[in-house]
């Protein structure tokens, strides 16, 4: 019971509950948090630098994971996952307590997100370990789809869990610590997952000698006995050469490998960039060109995706991935961008039900982006990379990732103040948005194009 495929997956997702939570939880409620903990900042500038201080301290954790999501994959590779994960645990548990009893500090709050980014690698070391766990292609679809189903579930808990957490204990009377109930929580859960990992998860097995792979090895590694084949409509596997690796060692800065990586890296720019931007849009007042929405208002409006996504993970994903392929479903999803984010720069301009019909449909259309586009990138990565390298492609592949949700928070955050202050209105924070997706559609179609057959002349 505790050794099969399925259950030591579960197992391996359990170590990602506390972070999956705390990110959603505390996406909403930064701006909050942080107009509280801006006591250096006189009362008539803190809406004028709210902003890029969101920006900073949404960044922060992602500044230190520019580097150690590359340790932590290549050491789990050497050591075993199940000692980072214990490790990541430990720590996420310990700042996010401390992040709950801090009131008055900015810079405690900064140190403690930058702590959790220092040891914030689980996500980067499950992806691996999830590949290793399922060694089929059918397998790994079916993992990788639990795997944001599992962001998707805790993003509508965690930011109706926050909100309500946050309201009660400003009506209780327990405003000095507003944030404690919901830190707590976090806190609570890193203590249970630890618990869980150490007693429940094993170590999954690896190819330790790590021989060279053949094109046909590769692809029968991913097949198993149930006679999942290439023809099945579960998930394909590609046929090009440049996904499936040729008789020759791993190279990590391959093309093969690095433009899926490339293609991960925007879609995490363009995620960051908005999961910064809309508690800013929402929670700002209407004179700085917010909709000026209650901690509650803003956790709910947040969970609509989440919501949106999880409905998409569970029913439509994987289906519109089989279907189109990798390629072409990352191309969909993020043209999808394109409309939400047009919706989202007009919302200031709506009132009475449209207001919330806007948010709902902008926010479903990012649910959707964000379902189909990170199960097609991470496909891609999985599909060109053998096995037992997979903890160091992901783990540079997080380390790309990281640099852009480090850059993304402060030019969302930039964007918003420039928004705010009138001059180009609030629809200016979201055009990089649209940037970004003709972008990513323009760099997969060039990126996956067959090159030219050399021409051959006859030589005097």
């Amino acid at each position: 019971m505790f050794t099969t495929s399925e259950a030591q997956t579960f197992y391996l997702l359990a170590a990602l509950v506390p972070e999956a939570l705390m990110e959603n939880m505390l996406a909403p409620l930064v701006p909050y948090m942080v107009r509280m903990l801006s006591t250096d900042v006189p009362a008539d500038r803190i809406e004028a630098e709210i902003g890029g201080r969101v920006g900073m301290m949404t960044a922060v954790f992602y500044f230190p994971l520019l580097l150690m999501n590359i340790v932590w994959g290549s050491l789990s590779d050497r050591i075993g996952r199940k000692p980072v994960l214990l490790m990541g645990l430990f720590f996420c548990g310990l700042t996010t307590l401390i992040l709950g009893i801090n009131t008055t500090s900015f810079t405690v709050a900064i140190m403690c997100r930058f702590l959790a980014g220092v040891f914030g690698g689980n996500s980067a070391v499950a992806k691996g370990a999830l590949g290793e766990i399922n060694k089929t292609e059918k397998g790994r679809s079916w993992a990788y789809a639990v795997y944001s189903q599992l962001y998707a579930v805790f993003g509508i808990i965690g930011p109706l869990l926050g909100g309500f957490l946050v309201s009660a204990s400003r009506s209780s009377g327990a405003s000095d610590y507003p944030y404690l109930a919901a830190c707590g929580v976090g806190a609570a859960l890193s203590v249970v997952s630890l618990a869980v990992s150490y007693f429940l998860f094993e170590e999954p097995a690896r190819n330790i000698e790590r021989k060279p792979e053949t094109k046909k090895d590769y692809k029968a590694s991913l097949t198993d006995a149930s006679g999942v084949t290439d023809s099945e409509e579960i998930m394909k596997v590609e046929d090009d050469d440049h996904n499936i690796p040729a008789e020759v060692p791993f190279t990590l800065f391959s093309w093969a490998v690095c433009l899926p990586i490339l293609l991960y890296v925007l879609i995490a720019f363009a995620n960051m960039y908005w999961v910064t931007v809309l508690p800013l849009l929402f929670s700002s007042k209407l004179e700085a060109g917010g909709l000026g929405f209650t901690p509650l208002d803003t956790s709910f409006a947040i969970s609509v995706r989440a919501i949106s996504k999880l409905f998409f993970s569970t029913f439509v994903s994987r289906g519109v991935v089989a279907r189109l392929g990798s390629k072409h479903a990352y191309n969909l999803g993020m043209a999808a961008i394109i409309p939400a984010s047009y919706i989202l720069g007009i919302l200031h301009s709506i009132t009475g039900n449209e207001l919330w019909i806007g948010v709902s449909v902008s926010m479903a259309l990012l649910g959707f982006v964000e379902s189909v586009v990170y199960l097609s990138v991470m496909m891609m990565i999985s599909a060109s990379v053998p096995p037992a390298y997979l903890g160091v492609a992901f783990g540079f592949s997080s380390t790309c990732a990281a640099a852009m949700r480090t850059i993304a928070p402060p030019l969302s955050g930039y964007g918003w103040e420039l928004a705010s202050s009138g001059v180009y209105g609030p629809w200016s924070a979201f055009a990089l948005l649209h940037i970004v997706a003709v972008l990513s559609i323009g760099a997969a179609v060039i990126g996956f194009l067959e090159p030219p057959a050399p021409v051959k002349t006859k030589m005097e």
